[in-house]
């Protein structure tokens, strides 16, 4: 497949809990129409566009599938960059604490799933950011990040876990290795970005089952709805090369556009909750779109469910 728009990459997606049933997510608190491709070769997707300051959703991308009924025909507006490097911050915050819970463990390997799941979860967010068209503090050292993180997931004890950890902080204030980033870069192996989406989506869950707690979220400091629906997107995306690793490893074009969908359905979520807030300014406010979409958004998780894991069916949290 071949990239058609100028806007460059960033959405990825597979269902929210995608995965054997077998990877059940640890809930952690903290914060078109393309040329026919060859299976040999990873999928290309068409790039998105970040508009660059935080409230801003002036760049939008087309629903691709049909599958949602009504949004199809709806535009996504895409949310502002500082949404996904405000969760890759929150990220190496879950990180360190799940290092420090591992002192003293004698079988850090086992123990070690959570660090495994938020570092790839950050690997993917990172790549977003770097691909992003909008400039942000982590763009340019995104690739220095990607690595340091595969250096975290490879850890086999609690030694190199925080040696890897510290070279990922530093990695923050890099000044970028000049490697080109690209969405056909696998920069994490699915069963983790699996394990990443499911934790994110029931974090967010919580947080927005009702009027009164979306309320709540949205006042808090971090805003992780915001983010966390943002790397939800950025994270789907990021899975589309790993068709290979699925139990349908040849159902490319089925992939895609499954990850394509539920991108989409979380971007349409992300901005339903700004439209929220901005609305609460004058007081027409209505909870019932952003619940309608979050409802959407884990709809497409079942329905990825059904095609590629049917065991896993309704196990998004």
């Amino acid at each position: 497949m071949r990239t058609r728009t100028t806007f460059p990459i960033l959405f990825l997606a597979l269902c929210i809990g995608c995965s054997q049933a077998s990877l059940e997510p640890e809930i952690n608190n903290t914060p078109d129409p393309d040329d026919m491709l060859e299976l040999k070769d990873p999928p290309i997707v068409e790039p998105l566009v970040f508009p660059s300051s935080s409230g801003e959703t002036s760049g939008t991308l087309p629903l691709v599938s049909d599958v949602l009924g009504k949004y199809a025909a709806e535009v996504v507006p895409l949310p502002p960059v500082e949404d996904l490097t405000a969760q890759m911050d929150a990220y190496i915050v879950a990180i360190e604490k799940a290092l420090d819970d591992l002192d003293g463990s004698p079988k850090y390997a086992a123990d070690a799933a959570n660090v495994v799941r938020d570092a790839s979860g950050l690997a993917l967010v990172a790549l977003a950011v770097g691909l992003a068209e909008a400039d942000s503090q982590y763009k340019r050292p995104a690739g220095q990040i990607i690595a340091a993180t595969k250096l975290l997931t490879a850890a086999k004890n609690l030694d190199e876990g925080q040696a890897a950890f510290a070279a990922l902080k530093a990695s923050f204030s890099g000044q970028g290795d000049g490697k080109p980033l690209a969405w056909t870069d696998k920069v994490a192996d699915l069963t983790s970005a699996m394990k990443a989406l499911p934790n994110l989506s029931a974090s967010v869950k919580r947080v927005t089952d009702t009027e009164r707690k979306l309320n709540s979220a949205l006042n808090s400091r971090a805003q992780p709805v915001y983010s966390q629906l943002a790397a939800l997107a950025a994270i789907s995306q990021g899975s589309i090369s790993n068709v290979g690793e699925t139990e349908k490893p040849d159902a490319v074009e089925e992939w895609k556009k499954l990850c394509e969908e539920f991108r989409d359905a979380a971007l349409k979520a992300n901005a339903a909750a700004r439209q929220y807030a901005k609305d609460k300014i004058d007081g027409t406010e209505n909870y019932a779109p952003f619940n309608t979409s979050f409802r959407a958004m884990t709809a497409s998780c079942d329905h990825c469910h059904q095609v590629f894991y049917p065991s896993a069916v309704g196990k998004s949290e």
